[in-house]
């Protein structure tokens, strides 16, 4: 299933993507169906078994959890780690991202200055289903509800000038473009999918997800020996190589670009760049 949250008669609701249109599930958000358990998942299936009403959303919302945790993990592909100067980590590296830095599809991406330094980072997102905890790599997809495509927009002028500050070069508002769907787990089969992303149609990253360094599992097990997930919690998986700051011969982004990140039998987000408020 598809998992799309949308806007309806002023209220946001979560429903399933169908080539009929949007079911409606009763639920406001993911966390909600999430948390109300096997029995929701029965009665969605239920409904969609029996020609259900489709409604057409006023637009569309990010798919993501109210207030999700947004974990990203960096250096996961070995090109990247080698176009921006770093060294083979020796374990998983994670950093946060603000709920505030989420943008919903169709919404324009905004950079804090026009002078920022905007550069793009295509990445497989997944989304937790059940609460983790010191979970083994035998049983961490057996946590993940699905997964979606995110785009981890950095200001890399704010990294320039001080390396350590992570939070303001990767959490400015906007700086999170996600796709509009969130596809269950039972339908992705993980290998060798291209992972891509594309200014204004020309490729600038383009790999395969085989090329991660540190597996879902791995990445799953290793993160939470120190944090608990939650239902509708998302976790990144790095992204590959391509992008503008290890590449001086490729421009950053700027007004009027239309960047799509996208991952084959998973999804895409595209979004166009704007001029700073």
């Amino acid at each position: 299933m598809r998992f799309v949250t949308y806007c309806g008669n002023g209220r946001p609701a979560l429903g399933v993507q169908t080539p009929d249109g949007v079911v409606p599930t009763g639920h406001t958000d993911l966390r909600e169906y999430l948390e109300a358990g096997p029995a929701a998942a029965d009665q969605l299936e239920a409904l969609l078994a029996s020609d259900p009403a489709t409604v057409t959303p006023d637009r569309l919302l990010s798919p993501l959890a109210d207030r999700a945790q947004l974990i990203f993990v960096g250096g996961n592909y070995q090109e990247h780690i080698d176009e921006v100067g770093l060294t083979r980590l020796k374990e998983p590296v994670y950093f946060p991202k603000l709920w505030s830095s989420v943008l919903a599809p169709g919404e324009p991406l905004r950079p804090p200055t026009d002078d920022t330094l905007l550069d793009y980072e295509v990445e497989l997102a997944v989304v937790i289903g059940r609460t983790a905890h010191r979970i083994s790599a035998a049983d961490a997809l057996g946590h993940v509800f699905g997964y979606t495509v995110v785009n981890d927009i950095s200001a890399r002028d704010v990294m320039k000038r001080e390396p350590m500050q992570i939070m303001l070069s990767k959490s400015a508002d906007t700086f999170l473009p996600v796709a509009p769907e969130i596809v269950t787990a039972d339908e992705v089969e993980l290998g060798g999918q291209a992972i891509t992303c594309t200014v204004n149609g020309e490729y600038r990253q383009k790999s395969t997800l085989d090329n991660m360094v540190y597996s879902i599992p791995y990445l799953l097990e290793f993160l939470t020996r120190s944090v608990t997930l939650y239902p509708g919690d998302l976790i990144t998986t790095g992204t590959p190589g391509g992008v503008a700051m290890g590449r001086p011969q490729l421009d950053y982004l700027q007004a009027g670009d239309v960047v799509t990140a996208s991952v084959d039998g998973v999804g895409q987000v595209t979004t166009t760049v704007a001029a700073a408020l």
